[in-house]
């Protein structure tokens, strides 16, 4: 009786622990990778926006593999966000926090919009959510998370991304 109970109460304890999201680190813009677009490109140039969120635009054309790489920077020089198109395809795109924390992970397909696996970070580098992008759409099981890495719930998506389901832990 007593292994019994033991093992009932083992179960409870298991089944009740709230599944914690491990913080992602810090994960700033892979300046080896960018170098070697830079490298690679037969022309570059600068233009300047001037807004709050971007000060300047710099591009790096490939004309051989029509491949063009765009990096935003705002007034302090940092990186915000970096765009690399294939004839004139979005093939990867990264966005960043003020502290250099990349803001998801998202991957592309050959149109250039989000399709596979998908996270989106808080700024303190906790997940935010993650879940499966089907050519642009939300699909499947979506986790969310609070900014302690606590799951908070899951939104269920059909085909079109629509929010079909929603559960609470």
């Amino acid at each position: 009786m007593k292994c019994v109970l033991l093992l009932a109460t083992l179960f409870l304890m298991l089944a009740c622990n709230t599944k914690k999201e491990k913080p992602h680190s810090v994960t700033g813009v892979n300046y080896n990778w960018l170098d070697s677009i830079k490298k690679s490109s037969d022309t570059t140039y600068v233009k300047k926006y001037g807004t709050n969120k971007f000060a300047t635009a710099t591009y790096y054309i490939n004309s051989k593999d029509a491949v063009t790489c765009q990096v935003m920077k705002d007034a302090s020089d940092a990186v915000r966000q970096t765009i690399v198109t294939k004839n004139n395809k979005r093939i990867f795109f990264a966005e960043y926090y003020d502290n250099g924390q990349v803001k998801a992970k998202l991957p592309l397909d050959t149109f250039g919009q989000y399709n596979g696996p998908a996270t989106w970070f808080y700024e303190n580098g906790y997940t935010e959510s993650k879940g499966e992008y089907v050519h642009g759409f939300k699909k499947g099981e979506w986790k969310n998370y609070n900014q302690q890495g606590e799951l908070t719930g899951k939104n269920e998506y059909d085909s079109n991304g629509n929010v079909v389901g929603t559960m609470r832990p």
